[in-house]
């Protein structure tokens, strides 16, 4: 079963803050790092929905090693955060929306998805109060001309 079609999302989950505590750098030397098979598939699962198959002709951008993986886990669910790493293909800043978390579940299940850019809808909405009403007549209408003294910004 391919990832995309265990996607079950749940907008109840909510997400944690991957980035209020320091992570465990898990590539500096001298290091021992000991994954669970059920952490290391939560994070296999959560890349290959992002970023897709990967083979020789993969570009560096979307590779799955060119990315970063911070992992919280939580009541038995794993949550992924997953960011491009421009320095790993010689850039110097990310792209937009580069980045997505995830929820996985025990089995291998994506309980949850958000992409960057994405609204997250476990958010409800705030209400901005009744505003102020403005006349059909005046929607869209500019109220001073361009006489040409001004040049335009476009």
């Amino acid at each position: 079963m391919a990832a995309r079609e265990r996607l079950a999302d749940d907008p109840s989950i909510t997400f944690p803050g991957f980035f209020d505590d320091t992570a465990v750098q898990t590539d500096a030397d001298g290091g021992v790092v000991e994954l669970t098979g059920a952490l290391l598939r939560a994070v296999e699962v959560a890349a290959d929905d992002f970023l897709g198959p990967q083979d020789a002709n993969t570009l560096c951008v979307d590779r799955h090693e060119s990315h970063r993986y911070r992992v919280v886990r939580r009541q038995g669910i794993i949550f992924i955060r997953i960011d491009e790493d421009p320095r790993a293909c010689g850039l110097t800043v990310p792209a937009l929306h580069s980045g997505a978390q995830y929820a996985i579940g025990s089995d291998g299940r994506i309980l949850r998805r958000l992409r960057d850019g994405e609204p997250d809808g476990s958010l409800a909405p705030t209400d901005a109060g009744s505003g102020i009403p403005v006349p059909t007549s005046e929607v869209g209408r500019s109220f001073e001309a361009p006489d040409g003294a001004v040049p335009l910004p476009f």
